[in-house]
């Protein structure tokens, strides 16, 4: 059969959107065959879409936990965000002209014609919940993190994935440089609690819009000498966002920043006073960082301080971690003005950064190794018992030899086999085996919890 391609299509609102016909349409992007979903051919995920098993989720866990207690440890409390959003929630919020918006979102009407868009990031989101539920009860301040997947229309490659994970922040409610340091300095301590050390914080102010104008009409001046040398999307940049060229990652567009003016040198007294603030705050609590006045980020609604995580791991994909202040888009969004800051991480390229670091593995507590028949009827009755008061057990109900039962408990990782054979059955008692020793005794079923938690300090 003939493959039919993917076309990405406008839709009523402009946004890219893509539809396919056929029952074996290629890839927009890598060209790859999707196979038909009708007969006995395998099932495949869309390219850039991971399947994550129970092998990564340790280290999965070991990084969203280092998160999450950093969150704690600053009184951050969790947001759950919907995955799907009406398109002019990003559109809003992250610019028309931005690449996500242009480029990269997954966009599709509903059955009523409306717009609808998978979250390409998070903080929308966040600022959308946050004014759509009355500023969250008018709270003078307000601190979320959120944990979750993320979409974007990208060629899937190391570190960048259609469907891709993060964890964030956002602050609300203060404009005060110490917010500021606040959100670098999460991101800081989870950074080194996941074991990175070859990191590098990179840190700038934007200003505010009426500085910025200055910087903006002085670097349009700057590149409008060089237009024949930017790539095209540059030369619409040139005119529709001229701040985004310095985002820009070709590798021509790269060696024209050396000579662009410097927006540090654009600030007014306030920005200047703001940013100054914020680097001795991180100075004065040894938070190393490295000023980089061409750093933009790139996304519109951001003001003032910007900052990046990078590491020269991960290829041209080199940022795992960025955020900044965007004090203009709660009111943006329809809600009173009210100053922000936050950041965001990407789970996966962290998981590549510390692919060879060793980390606790979860184990089972406890493997009921059984004869069948009446020590059947006991191991189920003692697995119910241990579930019961918060320890992990798992027995196979079918008839296998012990060894097959031992090699599955060792498989599981379990810290103990407990064995229930006939004798044990008839005596209401099990023999409990330490798996990493070998040593083995003797338990009364009804004290094998009492045992257990004494054993591996539960």
């Amino acid at each position: 059969m003939t493959a039919k391609k993917v076309l990405p299509w406008p839709n009523r609102r402009g946004y890219i959107g893509f539809h396919s016909t056929g029952p074996c349409a290629r890839d927009a992007f890598s060209g790859s065959a999707r196979p038909h979903t009708r007969g006995t051919h395998m099932l495949v995920n869309p390219p850039g879409i991971e399947d994550i098993f129970p092998d990564r989720i340790d280290k999965w866990n070991f990084v969203t936990g280092t998160a999450r207690a950093a969150f704690a440890a600053h009184n951050f409390r969790e947001i759950v965000i919907p995955v799907l959003e009406y398109t002019d929630v990003f559109a809003r919020g992250l610019g028309t002209d931005t690449d996500i918006v242009s480029k990269e979102m997954f966009t599709f009407e509903d059955r009523g014609g409306r717009s609808l868009t998978l979250r390409p990031e998070g903080t929308a989101s966040v600022v959308r919940a946050y004014v759509s539920n009355g500023e969250y009860n008018r709270l003078s301040s307000a601190k979320f993190f959120y944990c979750g997947p993320m979409f974007r229309a990208e060629r899937p490659q190391k570190g960048r994935l259609r469907q891709f994970n993060q964890f964030g922040a956002e602050f609300f409610g203060s404009s005060d440089p110490y917010y500021d340091f606040e959100s670098i300095a999460m991101m800081d301590a989870i950074t080194k609690g996941v074991g990175i050390a070859d990191y590098t914080l990179l840190v700038n102010s934007i200003g505010c819009p009426d500085c910025r104008a200055g910087y903006i009409k002085e670097l349009k001046s700057y590149y409008q000498g060089l237009s024949d040398k930017l790539c095209e999307d540059c030369v619409r940049r040139l005119q529709t966002n001229p701040l985004r060229l310095l985002d820009c990652k070709q590798e021509g567009c790269v060696a024209l920043k050396a000579d662009t003016p410097r927006i540090t040198e654009f600030l007014d007294e306030g920005c200047r006073t703001h940013h100054a603030a914020v680097k001795e705050y991180l100075t004065q609590n040894s938070i190393a960082f490295k000023e980089d006045p061409l750093l933009v980020r790139g996304l519109d609604y951001y003001t003032r301080t910007t900052f990046e995580f990078t590491t020269t791991r991960l290829g041209g994909q080199n940022a795992f971690a960025a955020g900044g202040r965007y004090d203009n888009l709660v009111e943006q969004f329809g809600g009173k003005p009210t100053p922000a800051v936050g950041f965001a991480a990407g789970i996966e390229r962290i998981l590549l950064i510390i692919e060879d670091r060793e980390v606790p593995a979860s184990r089972l507590d406890a493997y009921i190794v059984h004869g069948g028949g009446a020590s059947l009827v006991r191991a189920v009755n003692l697995a119910s018992l241990l579930r019961a008061a918060g320890i992990s057990c798992d027995l196979e109900p079918g008839q296998k030899g012990f060894k097959a039962q031992f090699k599955k408990a060792d498989r599981e990782r379990a810290a103990f086999a407990l064995i229930i054979g006939d004798e044990e059955a008839a005596s209401g008692t099990c023999m409990a085996k330490r798996m990493d020793t070998g040593a083995q005794e003797p338990v009364p079923l009804e004290k094998c919890v009492e045992f257990l938690r004494k054993a591996l300090h539960l």
